[in-house]
């Protein structure tokens, strides 16, 4: 019955958008920005000189505009892009003057570093499919570190950790400093034509003058986000001739190491060796294969407190999960920045890991890409089966896993010009049960002012048929001053995506939120991010459980930093009783917690930099308070510290106050750009676990890459620390590309 009900709400509130009218005034004709690439029969040395007599043949573009400060305003150290491109490559050529060779901010040389986006960069951004949805992302800095970024949802979805094999070189002169680039076509996905036409836009950071720049103007409403907008960009037109390669790429591995476990005093050897193939179906659908499939290299998650009653979210970090992620994107949008989401309908994260294991991946496949107006992909994954040794495993962390087949068929159609309708299919399947789930949902965006999504998704389980369904509708309208946003969302009692996550079930949420961000560029403020957000959380029977009102006040001055303060109320209505920790209950009842956080941040790009936050308030029928410190210490391109420590205290009546703790420090030294040395140490006082990574990575030639890891872990209840497993490891990948 409540099926039907929630139905008909559904069906009420997407016939009221339908029905009525978003008025949009017309603009006047945009104008046009063509960029042309200069075909080349010269021999490219990817080195950062231009020395190639063609590159003068190449049309310079040099018209670039502030994003900020100053919006609109000519961009205040010229810039210049050329663009070649032979049978194999394209290539781009940035010259970028400083007026003062000291005022150049570069202090990342490894590849995909967090910090590079701090630096002084420049970026282009490809739509190949020239759809104003999907693009990738190059940036470089004036040392030649690289990264690059998988787009989707017109920029919305950012997959940090996608890697394509590019090469280039960057050089710093007294007056200027310049970076060459060449892409491979082969790592690009595009329509064949015989004259092609791409999405493109360039841009520049001058961090110093925390300056943003583009070559296509883009609006500053989505701050900092702005530059991945994929709905604003120029066209790339003059490459003819190109005719897509059928993609084959192997990518073979081999792992030789040994482990050991302290307690059992043994040392065992480990030897495994693995295969990953790539093939293009078409120039646009790309097959992925996986066999053995190892992710030694991939850095452990950064650890979290967790002093709710839901769980904690984890990105996924694993090679073969990031490529095409955004394919398979289906869920409810975070509400806030640093929030996780409500539903994420395909988590592939609950693919081979349980319980802070690995489960060994036999193989998998994965077709993505785009077939016409519609966007495809297709995942099967097998797992073998694994469980742990009841004499050495608490009760809480025992697992037993057999052998599990994971699919995920997900279609999503294009419509308008950044609109689009889609469906999942996912199904779990081992030798006893199977977890299933579907979904239907839409995103409809009129203009880059509003953004309307909804969803609906069932699961399906054996002796399950009731309570099993999930809704959401939302939307967002912002311009430059001011952005509204709201939502409904439904998850009932025995939705269980069990290749999913959830973050609260059994509810019904209403949030609003209300940003004004003025840029007033007074007494040293550059810009102001604040306003109200208001959020009911109701259970099946429509009864209050959560309701939470705060005020978030960011404010940014012109030197870069950050300064916030957010104010916090919250009213619980519990009704059964929450174990906090062991043997710590907080008791059913009514509670209303109020909170103050205040933070503040330096700006990154300087060599030394960090960050200072403060919290305090009741915290169910007690208190809590703590604090949260950031240190960076970056003295050159080669060598950066970076470490952070978080402290709470939490004081409840009738029960011992106790102490939640977690370090992590990161030491990383680069040789060059392509061989670099990473320390990460990390502790938890929850999990009484102390454990270090070291890891070396040489790429000794484009997409091939050896790795030596070391890696340690440590018992430790406060006052002993005792080495519980240490495992050496090393592996090497050669990419091969016939």
């Amino acid at each position: 019955m409540y099926q039907s009900s929630e139905i008909r709400r559904c069906l009420c509130v997407l016939s009221f958008i339908l029905i009525f009218p978003i008025c949009v005034g017309t603009a006047s004709e945009p104008m046009k920005y063509r960029a042309e690439a200069y075909r080349t029969f010269q021999s490219i040395e990817i080195d950062g000189d231009f020395s190639e007599a063609d590159w003068e043949y190449a049309k310079p573009i040099n018209q670039f505009v502030q994003t900020e400060p100053d919006e609109g305003a000519p961009v205040t150290e010229s810039t210049e892009v050329r663009i070649l491109y032979d049978e194999k490559n394209v290539y781009f050529g940035f010259t970028c003057s400083s007026s003062r060779r000291d005022h150049i901010v570069a202090n990342e040389m490894r590849r995909d570093a967090e910090g590079l986006r701090e630096n002084d960069n420049v970026f282009i951004l490809l739509d190949t499919y020239n759809d104003k949805r999907n693009g990738v992302f190059f940036r470089i800095n004036p040392l030649g570190a690289m990264q690059d970024i998988a787009l989707t949802n017109s920029g919305d979805t950012r997959n940090t950790s996608w890697d394509a094999v590019w090469d280039c070189r960057s050089k710093i002169h007294d007056t200027h400093w310049t970076t060459e680039i060449a892409i491979p076509f082969s790592q690009l996905r595009f329509k064949r034509s015989d004259s092609m036409v791409w999405g493109v836009n360039f841009g520049r950071t001058l961090r110093r003058k925390n300056e943003e720049a583009t070559w296509v103007p883009v609006s500053r409403q989505y701050g900092s986000l702005s530059k991945y907008r994929t709905a604003n960009l120029g066209s790339l037109v003059g490459l003819a001739g190109i005719t897509p390669s059928r993609r084959l790429e192997f990518l073979p591995y081999v792992l030789p190491g040994v482990s050991r476990i302290e307690e059992d005093v043994s040392t065992d050897g480990v030897f495994d060796a693995g295969l990953d193939v790539k093939y293009g179906l078409t120039s646009n659908l790309t097959a992925d294969l996986t066999l053995n499939t190892d992710f030694a290299q991939v850095e452990a998650d950064q650890e979290q407190v967790n002093l709710s009653r839901f769980s904690l979210y984890f990105p996924e970090k694993r090679p073969f999960f990031l490529e095409g992620a955004g394919m398979f994107d289906f869920g409810i949008p975070s509400p806030t920045f640093f929030a996780p989401p409500p539903l994420i309908l395909f988590y592939s994260r609950r693919i081979g890991l349980e319980e802070g294991y690995a489960i060994p991946i036999i193989g998998g496949g994965k077709i993505t890409g785009k077939m016409g107006p519609y966007g495809v992909g297709l995942l099967n994954v097998s797992t073998d089966e694994f469980y742990t040794d009841p004499a050495d495993t608490d009760e809480d962390d025992m697992v037993d896993l057999s052998r599990t087949n994971y699919s995920v068929l997900r279609v999503r159609r294009d419509l308008f010009s950044g609109s689009s309708i889609g469906a999942i299919a996912i199904n779990k399947q081992d030798t006893d049960t199977y977890n299933r789930a579907g979904g239907l949902d839409f995103a409809y965006r009129p203009n880059d002012s509003i953004d309307v999504r909804g969803l609906w998704a069932r699961t399906y389980e054996k002796d399950v048929s009731d309570e099993n369904d999930a809704m959401y509708f939302g939307g967002t309208w912002r311009n430059s001053l001011l952005r509204f946003n709201g939502a409904y969302t439904f998850i009932g009692e025995d939705f269980n995506p069990e290749v999913g996550f959830v973050r609260r079930q059994g509810s019904r949420r209403i949030r609003g939120q209300i940003r004004f961000t003025p840029w007033p560029r007074k007494f040293g403020v550059r810009r102001i991010f604040m306003g109200p957000d208001v959020d009911y959380i109701l259970n099946q029977d429509d009864e209050l459980e959560t309701r939470e009102f705060s005020l978030t006040n960011w404010i940014q001055l012109e030197q870069g930093n950050w300064i916030n303060l957010e104010i916090r109320r919250t009213s619980e209505f519990l009704d059964e009783d929450f174990e906090i920790r062991d043997d710590v209950i907080i008791p059913v009842g009514d509670y209303d917690l109020t909170s103050i956080r205040t933070m503040i941040d330096t700006d990154e790009g300087r060599k030394i930099s960090g960050g200072f936050g403060a919290n305090y308030g009741t915290f169910f029928n007690g208190t809590r308070r703590g604090f949260d410190i950031r240190a960076n210490f970056k003295p050159s391109g080669r060598l950066a510290f970076e470490t952070r420590y978080q402290f709470n205290r939490v004081d409840l009546p009738n029960e011992t106050p106790f102490n939640v703790n977690v370090f992590g420090s990161r030491i990383v030294y680069s040789f060059t750009t392509t061989l670099y040395a990473k320390l990460f140490a990390q502790w938890n006082s929850d999990d009484e676990v102390v454990s270090t990574n070291f890891l070396l990575n040489y790429i000794y030639r484009p997409g091939s890459d050896f790795y030596l890891v070391f890696n340690q872990v440590y018992d430790s209840d406060g006052t002993n620390t005792a080495l519980e497993e240490s495992t050496v490891v090393a592996k090497m990948t050669y990419w091969w590309n016939p």
